[in-house]
C-alpha cells in the first residue's frame, strides 16, 4: 500500500494517476471531499474509462496537522509521497503556511517513523533552495540563505525540508524532489492554473524576470522512479526549461488564442501596484491579487539545472510548449 498526501492537488493527482496506472493500490488523504471530484476529472481527461484506476484509490479524510489521524492513515503502508502543501503569497497566510507546510511535515515524518515506513518522497520546491551568487543557474549544491526577499512560502518549505532531513537522521529513508514552476491540468484558481487564468483574462504586461518550468507529468514520473530505485537521502531538482516570464506567457497566450504580453512593467510600477492593490483589497475585504512577494519575484531571475536527475536516470524532460498545450486542452475542456 502507498500513501499520497495532497491527492487532490496538481502533483498529488498526477501521482495518483501514475501509481494506479502501474497497478499500485493507493491510499490518498484529503481535507475537503468536494476536491476529490477534480482529481477524478483529471483521471478522465487522460483516460476516458478511468474507473478501474479510480477504484484502486482508498480515500481517507485526514489533516497533516492531526498527528493521530496520520498514524491511522499510515497503517499497512510501506511508501509515502508527501505532496500536500499550502501555497500562497498572501502575507496574511504566513502562519497558516508554517502550520501546514512545516508543522504538518514534521507530524507526517514523526508518524512515518513511529509506524515504520520503508521510504518517503517529499515533494518540495525550488523556492526552498538558495541563490547562486556566481551565476543564475541553481543546482542541488546551492544552500538556502535567508534574505529580505524570501517569501513566507519559501521559508515554510525550507523549514519543512529540515524536518525531512531530521527524520532521515533518525532512520527514515527519504528522497526530496525540488520541482520548478509546475505546469499541468489544475483548477484555474489554484497553483499554476492562476497563470493561465491571468492570460485568459488578458494580460498586457510583462516583467524582466525569469524562472524554471516543468511538466507535472515529469514531476510524477521522477518521483516514482526515485521511489522505485535504491536512492535514499538525496535531493533532485526537476526542471525542463528556463524561460523569461515574457517567453512563458507568450507560449501560454498562443495556446489559449490570446494576445501575448506587450508592455514592459518596470520595478517601480510593480512596487506601486502591489501597495495600491493591498489598500484596495483591505477596503474590499478581499485577498490581494498582487503582493510584495509576487511583485518582487516578477523581476527576479532564478534558473535551475536538473542535470543531476537527467544524468543519473538518463531522463529527458518534456518541452514546456507540450506542458502548456496539455494544460490548455484541460482548461478549454473544463
Amino acid at each position: 500500500m502507498i500513501l499520497v498526501s495532497g491527492g487532490t492537488g496538481l502533483v498529488g493527482s498526477h501521482l495518483l494517476f501514475l501509481l494506479t496506472e502501474k497497478g499500485y493500490p493507493v491510499r490518498a488523504i484529503y481535507r475537503n471531499r468536494k476536491n476529490i471530484s477534480e482529481t477524478e476529472r483529471i483521471f478522465r481527461f487522460y483516460k476516458e474509462d478511468a474507473q478501474q484506476q479510480l477504484d484502486l484509490i482508498e480515500w481517507v479524510e485526514a489533516d497533516v496537522t492531526d498527528y493521530y489521524a496520520l498514524v491511522d492513515a499510515l497503517q499497512g503502508v510501506k511508501h509515502v509521497y508527501h505532496a500536500a502543501a499550502r501555497v500562497s503569497f498572501n502575507p496574511g497566510e504566513s502562519e497558516l503556511m508554517l502550520q501546514v507546510n512545516t508543522e504538518g511535515t514534521a507530524n507526517l515524518m514523526n508518524a512515518c517513523l513511529q509506524v515504520g515506513i520503508e521510504k518517503v518522497c517529499y515533494v518540495s520546491s525550488v523556492s526552498s533552495l538558495g541563490k547562486n551568487l556566481e551565476s543564475n543557474i541553481i543546482d542541488e549544491n546551492v544552500e538556502w540563505q535567508p534574505d529580505d526577499y524570501r517569501s513566507a512560502y519559501s521559508y515554510s518549505k525550507f523549514r519543512a525540508e529540515m524536518e525531512v532531513w531530521r527524520a532521515s537522521k533518525e532512520g527514515l529513508p527519504v528522497v526530496i524532489v525540488n520541482p520548478s514552476v509546475v505546469i499541468g491540468p489544475v483548477n484555474w484558481k489554484r497553483s499554476s492554473g492562476r497563470l493561465f487564468y491571468s492570460v485568459k483574462k488578458g494580460m498586457p504586461f510583462y516583467t524582466n524576470g525569469g524562472a524554471g518550468f516543468v511538466d507535472v507529468r515529469d514531476v510524477a514520473r521522477a518521483a516514482v522512479m526515485l521511489m522505485e530505485s535504491d536512492v535514499v537521502n538525496e535531493r533532485y531538482i526537476l526542471n525542463s526549461e528556463n524561460l523569461t516570464y515574457k517567453e512563458f506567457f507568450t507560449i501560454v497566450a498562443k495556446a489559449l488564442g490570446k494576445r501575448p504580453p506587450f508592455i514592459r512593467a518596470s520595478k517601480w510600477i510593480t512596487e506601486l501596484g502591489w501597495r495600491i492593490n493591498l489598500v484596495l483589497c483591505a477596503i474590499a475585504g478581499k485577498a490581494p491579487a498582487i503582493t510584495k512577494d509576487t511583485a518582487r519575484t516578477a523581476h527576479s531571475v532564478s534558473y535551475y539545472s536538473a542535470e543531476k536527475f537527467s544524468t543519473q536516470f538518463n531522463y529527458k524532460f518534456l518541452p514546456i510548449s507540450e506542458a502548456v498545450e496539455n494544460a490548455s486542452r484541460w482548461f478549454k475542456k473544463q
